[in-house]
């Protein structure tokens, strides 16, 4: 039944699944609630995902270098939008079984209530300077794996899922979620022919992070005796020790154990991508010991970037804080130039979207660095703060903050 409610929808290029806009279907959805409603018990009933809804079309996205090469491409899926009204049931359903079993792990931070990204850095970032404290060394890696959520291996994700308590109903219906899927390649007006997918979870779905998350929960048993966190595929393996080479030796036999789980989960490391880094109070030694995987040197690097936050071995943030003054020094040259044609409602819009995000990322982790690094953020905000109100830069700032009731700089890192 819910395959033929939709069979009339599906084309060779799928078209037609596109073609319903969101917000057609916002502003009808007085009208359209009861179908979809009916179309999503019907799927769950029936442990069947339509057919219609498996196709997905992948537009690549420009990143950088040579517009030649293929690798320079970001790809991104667009699924049909009541695809992921069905999946965004069953996610929050999922997600509140595993929640309340305690299922995930708890360094599992991806696409979780009350946690992100910056949680994930302040723990880290907190535990690295529990260790440095007591006159510890602290080593990480930062696994990079090759297009993790692509190579998922559905009957290896089957088998992890019956270990979380999963009914036989809702193991059916995401089997069928995963299977017959397919999708084509769009650039500009030309289409490629849809060609069947038969791993990985859909790129850009509501599902798909979930049951990523749930393929690599069991990775921290592997290595119990380093810490493990992860962020979705974003994952770092981290221990601390009297000196670089205990550091160095756990951290080798621990990626030596990952390197066999990883194999047996049917996901690849891309080593060259993989990097490793010490934080230590003391100074930078010239040379560090090697962390090896299965025989194979890891790059040990001086800064990295970790969920955002530029990270470097003494966790200065100097780095990181002057890619953001960078970043918003772009972006005020660029909110001046348009001010004068913006209402302060326009203008307020860009402010809050592209000066204060990068302004307020992170700042739980970076706020502790020393006020001389963090002195030429401060000056960015005033400046941004004259140019929404139009005053020259002999104008305190302070007046600005009363006008629009806004916090100045130092709350902003204080309340941090």
């Amino acid at each position: 039944m819910v395959n033929n409610v939709l069979s009339s929808l599906s084309n060779s290029k799928a078209k037609d699944i596109y073609g319903l806009d969101t917000i057609f279907l916002k502003k009808y959805k007085h009208y359209l609630t009861p179908p979809i409603t009916k179309l999503i018990n019907s799927s769950l009933e029936e442990c069947t995902f339509p057919t219609a809804l498996k196709s997905a079309i992948v537009i690549p996205i420009y990143k950088s270098g040579d517009k030649q090469a293929i690798s320079n491409y970001r790809p991104i899926s667009l699924l049909p939008v009541f695809s992921k009204a069905i999946e965004k049931v069953v996610a929050e359903q999922l997600t509140t079984h595993l929640e309340n079993e305690s299922l995930l792990h708890p360094m599992q931070f991806g696409f979780r209530t009350n946690h992100s990204t910056e949680t994930a850095c302040c723990y880290f970032m907190e535990s690295i300077k529990s260790s440095l404290d007591t006159g510890k060394v602290v080593g990480a890696v930062f696994l990079d794996l090759r297009k993790a959520f692509d190579t998922v291996n559905h009957l290896v994700l089957l088998s992890k899922l019956k270990q979380y308590n999963v009914s036989i109903n809702t193991l059916s219906w995401i089997k069928s979620y995963l299977a017959g899927r397919s999708q084509c390649v769009r650039v500009s007006e030309a289409v490629s022919p849809l060609r069947e997918c038969t791993m990985g979870v859909p790129q850009g779905s509501i599902l798909g992070p979930l049951l990523f998350s749930l393929y690599i929960n069991d990775l921290p048993s592997v290595c119990d005796d380093v810490d493990v966190q992860m962020y979705a595929d974003d994952t770092v393996i981290y221990t601390d020790g009297k000196d670089h080479e205990q550091v160095a030796t756990k951290l080798s036999k621990a990626m030596d154990k990952i390197s066999i789980w990883l194999n047996d989960s049917c996901l690849t490391l891309n080593v060259s991508k993989t990097a490793t880094m010490f934080f230590s109070t003391k100074p930078n030694k010239k040379t560090y010991p090697l962390i090896t995987v299965k025989g194979e040197k890891i790059e040990n690097v001086n800064e990295f970037r970790y969920l955002g936050i530029i990270l470097d071995s003494r966790l200065s943030f100097k780095k990181h804080i002057k890619k953001v003054c960078h970043t918003i020094k772009y972006n005020l040259f660029t909110f001046k130039s348009i001010r004068n044609s913006l209402t302060i409602q326009g203008a307020k819009t860009y402010f809050n979207a592209m000066i204060l995000p990068h302004l307020l990322y992170g700042v739980s982790c970076w706020s502790q660095a020393n006020k001389s690094t963090i002195k030429p953020l401060e000056s960015l905000y005033k400046q941004a703060l004259r140019i929404l109100d139009r005053k020259s830069r002999q104008y305190h700032h302070c007046q600005i903050l009363t006008k629009y009731k806004m916090l100045n700089f130092e709350c902003i890192v204080r309340s941090a």
